[in-house]
């Protein structure tokens, strides 16, 4: 979009800002008694004019003023980041809040969730990445009858897989012993997320020959493992939906896509890595916006947070809620302690 000057921004705002608490068109009347007294009425109706040709506005047949068009919610929501307020108080809240509850991964993004959702009264999901490093003691193929092996993934967690595989017809028992002693050789003592399959092949070279499909079934079962165990998602408030959308079908598919962790972790997690984002609607959520922070300790991305609501939520309340967690969790994890939160006690 055309960057704007300072008056059309200012108007913007204005407009946003009014709609948002009235849910009504804003008219320059409006903006000029409400706002901007030392702006005529004509001035700011020709500005209006052109923010509704840049794509920012619309005006409705029914009415002389205008409303906000998902530019410029997401423009207001920008300047809601840049901007927002959060007293010392209520982060010293959030601060304890975590202090006590917070031992791990799973219990932070409960936690968060609830916090933000208490704070904005909208609907939020917490999407939190798996950082725990599960690492592999030991891979052991057993010999089954009708061309199967068992196959026994023994981690510092315990056995993640006790899986059944095909194994070819020129492998012999004493073919699955060497097999497994390689693959012993090749992933033992390797985190589970870090295993590059292109890597391990290079290191292994020629001594795969004759056991690559038992090699790729192995790559198969940990690289369906690290999806499952990936991300976990947290709701907290679906129902706060009827606060502002009362129609049963638009209830109906809200709630449907909230029990649906994989919709749920589309709409959350931002297209490009930035640290906050915004969207209007998706994944079949109409007249609605979702708002997301990334959050990280220590460096490393913990997750997201999504805060779900109407397109005309209170952006500055959500931008200062989820600005006050980041600050929360800075507060509570600092440098000086592990980077592995999920070894955090209370």
């Amino acid at each position: 979009m055309t960057k704007l000057s300072d008056r059309k921004e200012k108007i913007l705002n204005a407009l946003v800002d009014d709609y948002i608490k009235s849910a009504e068109p804003v008219s320059s009347g409006d903006i000029q008694s409400k706002y901007m007294p030392e702006v005529s009425s004509a001035t700011i109706r020709s500005e209006l004019n052109a923010l509704e040709a840049l794509g920012y506005i619309d005006k409705p047949h029914t009415s002389a003023g205008r409303v906000p068009k998902p530019e410029a919610y997401k423009l207001y929501c920008q300047r809601a980041f840049e901007n927002h307020e959060f007293t010392e108080q209520d982060l010293t809240s959030m601060t304890e809040r975590f202090s006590k509850q917070v031992t791990s991964i799973e219990s932070l993004s409960v936690e968060a969730a609830k916090i933000i959702s208490d704070q904005t009264n909208y609907t939020t999901v917490f999407v939190a990445n798996n950082n725990e490093d599960v690492v592999i003691e030991e891979i052991k193929l057993v010999g089954l009858q009708n061309g199967l092996a068992l196959v026994l993934i023994v981690t510092n967690c315990g056995i993640i897989t006790d899986k059944a595989i095909e194994i070819p017809d020129d492998v012999k028992q004493a073919g699955i012993e060497a097999a497994s002693d390689l693959l012993d050789k090749v992933f033992q003592g390797k985190k589970v997320s870090s295993i590059n399959l292109d890597s391990e092949l290079k290191k292994i070279g020629k001594s795969i020959e004759g056991y690559k499909t038992v090699f790729d079934e192995i790559i198969s079962i940990l690289e369906s493992y690290c999806l499952e165990k990936r991300k976990s998602v947290h709701v907290e408030g679906a129902l706060k939906v009827l606060d502002y959308n009362e129609n049963p079908s638009d209830v109906k598919n809200f709630l449907e896509i909230m029990s649906d962790s994989d919709s749920l972790e589309r709409l959350v997690t931002p297209d490009d890595n930035i640290e906050f984002s915004m969207k209007i609607g998706g994944e079949g959520i109409d007249k609605c916006a979702i708002v997301t922070a990334e959050y990280k300790i220590n460096g490393q991305v913990i997750g997201q947070a999504g805060v779900i609501g109407p397109e005309r939520m209170d952006y500055k309340k959500v931008a200062s809620v989820l600005d006050g967690i980041k600050k929360s969790l800075e507060s509570v994890f600092d440098d000086t302690q592990t980077e592995d939160i999920d070894e955090r006690k209370e």
